[in-house]
């Protein structure tokens, strides 16, 4: 059962259904940096190939909240890597969400952004809004080395307390870009896994959109 839809049934059997989650407020600081460095390695070589198409992900605990990183490298050009973040469809979780719009330039001081708002349709329904803020991170603005995108739950039900993350992508070559990824969550009936898997979903999303494939489809 998903992560939002096992909250939901939690909620329902021990609040009634209704007081079932109420919204609330999470306040997004200002800026964009990652939240941290990454523990997970980087993907070993296969062979020849230096840098696999892979994605190596590490899972923990932290007070107050539980976390997953992850290494990954795309062969493609970061020029196209970035085009993928900055596609909302692409970064959603669409494996749990059931819909979704989006708003963007929701924050017009940063480079890029954009909001989502989330619906997860079960017992009850479910709303949260994500916020990304995306621009370069290393290198010049027009020429960036590397970019970043941080993004943060920013209102929504309570069942889903704390969601925040940062995605580093980086030139290794020209056409090759490296992924470093953090994702922290605190959510009734959820944790470490279900962080792990959106960072897996999203590689896997990111590779399908620059190599001009369709995205995975969960629903």
């Amino acid at each position: 059962m998903h992560i939002w839809r096992r909250a939901a049934v939690v909620a329902s059997l021990s609040l009634g259904l209704a007081a079932c989650g109420g919204d609330e407020v999470t306040a997004f600081s200002a800026g964009i940096e990652p939240l941290e460095p990454v523990q997970a390695p980087a993907p070993a070589a296969r062979g020849d190939v230096r840098y696999p198409e892979a994605i190596v992900t590490v899972t923990g605990l932290a007070q107050g909240y539980e976390w997953a990183h992850g290494y990954a490298y795309v062969q493609a050009p970061l020029v196209r890597v970035y085009e993928a973040l900055r596609d909302p469809e692409v970064t959603t979780d669409r494996r749990r969400v059931t819909e979704f719009t989006v708003t963007l330039n929701s924050e017009p001081e940063y480079p890029y952004s954009y909001r989502v708002r989330n619906v997860v349709r079960d017992i009850v329904t479910l709303q949260f809004d994500m916020d990304w803020r995306l621009g370069p991170y290393e290198g010049t603005p027009e020429s960036p080395t590397a970019v970043i995108g941080v993004y943060q739950k920013t209102w929504g039900s309570s069942f889903l307390s704390l969601l925040r993350g940062s995605v580093v992508a980086r030139a290794v070559s020209p056409e090759v870009t490296s992924l470093e990824m953090v994702r922290h969550i605190r959510a009734t009936a959820a944790g470490r896994n279900d962080a792990e898997q959106y960072l897996e979903d999203c590689f896997a999303s990111i590779v399908a959109r620059v190599h001009g494939r369709p995205l995975p489809r969960y629903n």
